[in-house]
């Protein structure tokens, strides 16, 4: 029979120590991962998850998705603190054992554990966990029904991706039906900034709420104003490593429930570059796969629209079926001009939409005081776009062949 494989969660107790040490030394169990972090004990594979009753990360939520992974839970206890093992017992651990228990009855009790290898179970989400912690799966299509409101911005570097992102979200929820704003931007997170709000609660705080139970999801989102709601991006550009995908899906997937539209901004970089066993962009490339718009924002320059093409190559690898709405910030107001850009982009690619927003002092001065920008010309285009991409609740929407029968209507929108 081989040996059970475990995960060993770090802690400054003495038995977890000497559990790693005897393991090494006499066998008994093969501990394949020590977990310094929650997300960390869904990585590898493994049987047995050993933990004490003290971890911050011991939720029933979390247990919740260990078990609906086919995984057992040995937790450990200190005797001498009271409701230790009752504690774990709430859980719902598989087994709860003594911190000084003998090295035999930790063996003897990993080996109980040991779940069967032909009886593992396909991965689920820890979304999926805590909405069916009893062993009910999900319904199917929820996730993708919520999907069906995430709007994902990007687009070429400093083309104007997040202070869209931060104009559409406003001007969506003065439209009507609650709007909040994320930042997925896995690269340069800057939203906060941009907003002049602290850098937490953030994308990890809602991590540790939708995927460990740890805290509300509610208190990750700050609102900026009465009308915008921001759920601010990664503490700082290394944090990507720290962050799966997949959770961030998740956290998109429980604020639509509440919401009628999520708007993400995310990397212009979308390369597959694997480090470490995770995408270096794989937080945005995650949200362009799932997103049910897309919108590409490009300077009105030819270097500017060459990438924003490339971008859109980029992106319809990732998600062949949602709509493209491209957008030329900072555009000049010659007509000319303007059809020049058009007609470069279309020869290349048809997008759903091709929107002009022109320059507009307000931004920049908007921007250095952390503000929303006024109303202006600007707020006015982009009030227009949004109104094209989500229109307004009890106004019909306008289908793609009326767009496709006034190509250049859109370049008029912000003269």
């Amino acid at each position: 029979m081989p040996e059970p494989e475990v995960a060993l969660v770090f802690s400054p107790d003495a038995w977890v120590e000497g559990l790693h040490r005897h393991l090494t030394d006499h066998g008994g169990a093969r501990v394949r991962q020590v977990v310094m972090d929650p997300s960390l004990a869904f990585d590898e594979e493994y049987g047995t998850l050993v933990v004490s009753h003290r971890w911050p990360a011991l939720t029933r939520t979390f247990v919740d998705a260990i078990h609906q992974r086919s995984r057992r839970i040995l937790g450990v206890f200190d005797p001498d603190e009271p409701g230790g093992q009752e504690y774990l017992a709430s859980l719902g651990v598989d087994r709860a054992l003594a911190c000084d228990a003998s090295m035999v009855e930790f063996v003897s009790a990993l080996v109980a554990l040991a779940p069967e290898r032909e009886s593992t179970a396909p991965s689920l989400t820890a979304l999926e966990a805590a909405i069916g912690g009893t062993g009910v799966s999900t319904p199917a299509g929820d996730g993708a029904a919520s999907r069906r409101r995430l709007i994902a911005v990007g687009g070429t570097p400093g083309a104007g991706a997040s202070e869209l992102a931060v104009a559409l979200a406003a001007a969506m929820s003065l439209q009507g039906g609650r709007t909040v704003l994320v930042d997925t931007d896995d690269v340069v997170p800057s939203i906060a900034q941009r907003l002049a709000l602290g850098i937490e609660p953030n994308l990890r705080s809602a991590i540790e709420s939708v995927e460990y139970g740890m805290g509300d999801l509610a208190g990750a989102v700050v609102k900026r104003t009465r009308e915008l709601d921001v759920l601010c991006g990664l503490p700082n550009v290394d944090a990507w490593s720290q962050v799966r995908p997949s959770e961030v899906v998740d956290v998109l997937d429980a604020l639509a429930a509440t919401r009628r539209r999520v708007i993400a901004n995310v990397a212009s970089r979308l390369e597959d570059v694997g480090r470490g066993g995770r995408s270096r962009y794989g937080i945005s490339r995650a949200v362009v796969t799932e997103a049910s718009t897309l919108i590409g924002v490009a300077p009105a320059s030819p270097v500017g629209v060459t990438r924003l093409l490339g971008w859109v190559t980029d992106v319809r690898a990732l998600n062949p079926a949602a709509p493209i709405h491209l957008v030329v910030n900072r555009a000049p107001r010659d007509a000319f001009r303007r059809a020049e850009i058009e007609q470069e982009v279309r020869r290349s690619f048809q997008p759903e939409r091709l929107s002009f927003l022109p320059h507009d002092p307000k931004v920049e001065s908007a921007a250095w005081s952390g503000e929303l920008v006024g109303y202006g010309p600007y707020m006015r285009a982009v009030a227009e776009l949004a109104a094209r991409i989500a229109p307004p609740l009890g106004t019909p929407a306008r289908g793609r062949s009326s767009a496709r029968r006034r190509p250049a209507g859109d370049a008029a929108m912000a003269r």
